[in-house]
């Protein structure tokens, strides 16, 4: 708490001088827009370069957590600094609907993911081997396979049947793929109980080989749910890149084009 309250103060510190020298330039009877649109351009290349260090490993420089540290902090400047540019107004012609537009999803998205980079890490359960949302389906493939042969094993043991027809009515289908996504992102447990329960009151018809091998297939319901849990939360990680990163390339080529047209219609005298 303490870092982000020193890093909060630093980039209003930062934007407080930003916001004097500003009003200094105006002063000297030049357009304010110039001098502080070239500051939003430079933070605006600053974050760019956070997505490039993600693809070029020759920036691929310090710890990944640094980076995302300061790319966060330098989009909360980055945002007050376009307050600044656009003098808290919204915009007057169709192009800079266009930018503002861009920048304002730019913005929000930025925000969401600051917010779920902090939130979801905390959230997920810690496991021996690390699970990543790459490794997640041949993990679950791993899982069915045991669970099948579980069931096929049961087979030989008197009155187990209950074990093959619940794994037909219902586990053949959960451990096919990422199940209750919108429970695990609202964090309720209830799917997961309310299988427990069904593989639960099947124990009194089983002898113990039987209660045995349910108890081996219930762990990996378990685990497959914990998976699940996973693949919900790290989806969500990556789902919000497709709207922050296209939306951070279509605004940095717009403010390129911004640039070259206030520069071939004005020379910087209000």
């Amino acid at each position: 708490m303490r870092k982000i309250i020193l890093n909060a103060a630093a980039v209003l510190g930062v934007l407080a001088i930003v916001y004097w020298a500003t009003d200094l330039y105006d002063a000297a009877l030049r357009d304010p827009r110039f001098f502080d649109g070239w500051i939003l351009a430079v933070g605006m290349a600053a974050q760019l370069l956070f997505h490039m260090r993600r693809n070029l490993p020759a920036l691929q420089i310090g710890q990944a957590s640094t980076w995302l540290r300061t790319h966060i902090y330098t989009g909360y400047f980055v945002i007050g600094a376009f307050a600044f540019h656009t003098k808290f107004s919204l915009p007057d012609a169709p192009f800079e609907w266009v930018l503002w537009g861009l920048f304002a999803l730019v913005a929000i998205s930025g925000v969401v993911g600051a917010f779920l980079s902090w939130s979801i890490p905390a959230q997920l359960v810690p496991d021996a081997e690390q699970i990543t949302f790459e490794r997640i389906p041949a993990l679950r493939h791993s899982l069915a396979e045991e669970v099948e042969t579980l069931v096929t094993q049961s087979l030989q043991h008197p009155g187990s049947r209950a074990i093959s027809e619940v794994y037909i009515n219902t586990l053949s289908s959960f451990f096919g793929r990422a199940r209750n996504v919108p429970a695990h992102l609202r964090g309720s447990q209830r799917p997961l109980q309310a299988m427990c329960v069904e593989i639960d009151d099947l124990e009194r018809y089983l002898e113990p080989p039987g209660k045995d091998t349910l108890r081996q297939i219930k762990d990996r319901v378990v685990a497959k749910d914990r998976l699940d849990f996973h693949y919900a939360h790290l989806g969500l990680l990556q789902a919000w890149l497709f709207v922050h990163i296209p939306a951070t390339y279509c605004l940095v080529a717009l403010t390129l084009i911004h640039i070259l047209v206030v520069y071939a219609f004005s020379s910087g005298v209000p």
